[in-house]
C-alpha cells in the first residue's frame, strides 16, 4: 500500500479506499491473473489517471504510470513507440525534439486510455482518431497471455483483423495494454479563435463549422456562458486565405480574438466557462460523451434542448461541451475499429458535478446526465467510451449504443480473452 494523497488526478478516484496498488505486471500479479485470484473483481487500471474507474473501493488498482514511461521515437519511419504510464502531454513534448506530433486532446494528462478508447482531437478532422494511428499493440490478455500485434494488411488472417478490432476501442474490457507503436504526424502551428457566444450565434456556428476544411474545427463548451474556439493547422507558421474566410463568417462578440500557438499542447491553457474549485471545496464529477451525424437545419433544435438543461443543471459546476469530428475520421479503411460510428460528426459530453461527501448532489447531477442523455440522443445516438460507467445503473446502455451489432462479437472475444472477469465488464 502506498500514500492516497495526490495519487490520482481524478479527486473521485483519488479518494477511493482501495485494497491496494501494484506498481509492476510482474509474475507475481500475472500468476494472480491466471489463477483467478484477484478479489473483488474487476482489477483496475491507471494510466493517465483521470477517469473516475481507474479505482474502486475495496478494489486493488494496476497503476502502469511508475514502472511503464518508455518513449522511443524511430526517425527513420517517424513512428513512436509509448508505454502505458506515459501521458499525452509527455508524448508531444517528445515529439516536439523531432518536429512531430499527434493528435491528442484538449487535456494533456490523459494516459493511452484516451489513445486506446478512441481518442478525438481537435486535429482528428485532418489526421483521423488516435486509434487510427496505431501501428503495434503489444500487453496481455486478461487470461495472463501475453501478445504483440502488428495492424493487420490485406494479407492478415481473420483472427489478426477481429483481435486488433476489439483492442482498438475496446481494449479495456479485453486486455492490459502495456506498450504502443504510433504513427507521427508533422509539427504545424495552430491558429485558434475564441469567443463567448449566444446560443443562436452558436447554433449559427455549428452550422457553419459542418462545411469547413478538414485542417479546421469547432470546440465549444457551455458553463456560465457559451465560449467557442475554432482551431486552424497551418502549414508551418503561414497563414492562408482559408482562415480568414471562416473568420469573416463567423458571428462574434466584443471579446473575439484570435492567436497563434506553437503546438496542440498549448490548447490546454484555453479558459473555459465553467466554475474553478475553491481552495476548500473538493468536486467530483461524472462524464458520459455521445456520438452523433452532422445536425445541417436541426441545429436550432440541439440549442432549445439545450437550453432547456442548462436551465436545470444541477450546479455550477456542470456543463455540456462538444467537439467536431468528420473529414479523416469518416475515412477510416477496413473498419479495424471498435469505434463503429464513424459517420459522426460531434460528440458532445455531458459532466454532473458534486462537492465531496454531498450524496444529495451526487444523486442530482447522476439524473441531469440520465436526463441530457435521454433529450440529445435523438441527435447524438451513439456513446464514446472514452470514460466508462462499470459503477453505474447506464452501464448496459452506453456499452450498447458504443457498440451497436458490433456487441455481440465483443461478447465472444471477452468470453475468450477475459472467462473470468478480470477486467471491466461489458
Amino acid at each position: 500500500m502506498i500514500e492516497r494523497t495526490n495519487m490520482f488526478i481524478n479527486t473521485q478516484a483519488q479518494d477511493h479506499q482501495i485494497a491496494g496498488i501494484y506498481k509492476d505486471l510482474d509474475a507475481h500479479l500475472l500468476n494472480l491473473i491466471k489463477t483467478n485470484k484477484i478479489n473483488p473483481k474487476p482489477l483496475m487500471i491507471c494510466a493517465g489517471s483521470t477517469s473516475s474507474c481507474c479505482a474502486a473501493k475495496g478494489h486493488w488498482t494496476l497503476d502502469l504510470r511508475h514502472n511503464f514511461k518508455k518513449i522511443e521515437f524511430y526517425q527513420s519511419r517517424n513512428e513512436v513507440l509509448i508505454e502505458a504510464g506515459v501521458n499525452m502531454q509527455s508524448l508531444i513534448d517528445e515529439l516536439k525534439e523531432y518536429k512531430r506530433s499527434f493528435p491528442i486532446g484538449i487535456s494533456g494528462t490523459t494516459g493511452i486510455g484516451y489513445i486506446l478508447t478512441g481518442g478525438i482531437s481537435p486535429l482528428s478532422r485532418k489526421y483521423g482518431l488516435a486509434i487510427d494511428q496505431i501501428k503495434e499493440i503489444q500487453g496481455f490478455w486478461a487470461t495472463g497471455e501475453r501478445f504483440s500485434i502488428k495492424k493487420p494488411i490485406s494479407s492478415s488472417g481473420k483472427d489478426q483483423l477481429i483481435q486488433w478490432k476489439a483492442l482498438c476501442g475496446a481494449a479495456p474490457f479485453l486486455a492490459i495494454i502495456t506498450q504502443i507503436k504510433l504513427k507521427t504526424h508533422p509539427l504545424n502551428s495552430l491558429k485558434v479563435w475564441e469567443t463567448t457566444l449566444d446560443p443562436k450565434q452558436l447554433a449559427q456556428t455549428i452550422s457553419i463549422s459542418e462545411d469547413w476544411p478538414n485542417h479546421a474545427s469547432l470546440y465549444w463548451v457551455w458553463g456560465e456562458t457559451i465560449k467557442a474556439f475554432g482551431v486552424y493547422e497551418l502549414k508551418g507558421s503561414y497563414i492562408d486565405d482559408g482562415f480568414n474566410k471562416i473568420i469573416n463568417t463567423l458571428p462574434k462578440s466584443n471579446d473575439f480574438r484570435t492567436y497563434l500557438i506553437e503546438d496542440i499542447a498549448q490548447l490546454n491553457k484555453l479558459k473555459f466557462p465553467i466554475t474553478a474549485n475553491s481552495v476548500n471545496q473538493k468536486k467530483y464529477s461524472e462524464v458520459l460523451g455521445l456520438l452523433g451525424p452532422p445536425l445541417k437545419e436541426n441545429s436550432n433544435e440541439l440549442i432549445k434542448s439545450l437550453e432547456n438543461l442548462m436551465q436545470n443543471r444541477p450546479n455550477a459546476s456542470s456543463y455540456i461541451s462538444a467537439q467536431q469530428l468528420g473529414g479523416a475520421t469518416v475515412n477510416e479503411k477496413n473498419h479495424l475499429s471498435s469505434f463503429i460510428h464513424r459517420n459522426s460528426m460531434w460528440k458532445p459530453w455531458i459532466t454532473g458535478s458534486w462537492e465531496s461527501g454531498n450524496e444529495e448532489q451526487r444523486k442530482e447531477s447522476l439524473i441531469w446526465i440520465e436526463q441530457g442523455w435521454l433529450e440529445l440522443e435523438k441527435f447524438f445516438p451513439g456513446v464514446h467510451l472514452a470514460q466508462i460507467h462499470p459503477h453505474l445503473k447506464w452501464h448496459k446502455k452506453e456499452v450498447r449504443a458504443a457498440f451497436k451489432s458490433w456487441l455481440p462479437e465483443l461478447h465472444q472475444l471477452k468470453s475468450k480473452y477475459d472467462p473470468k472477469g478480470i477486467l471491466l465488464p461489458l
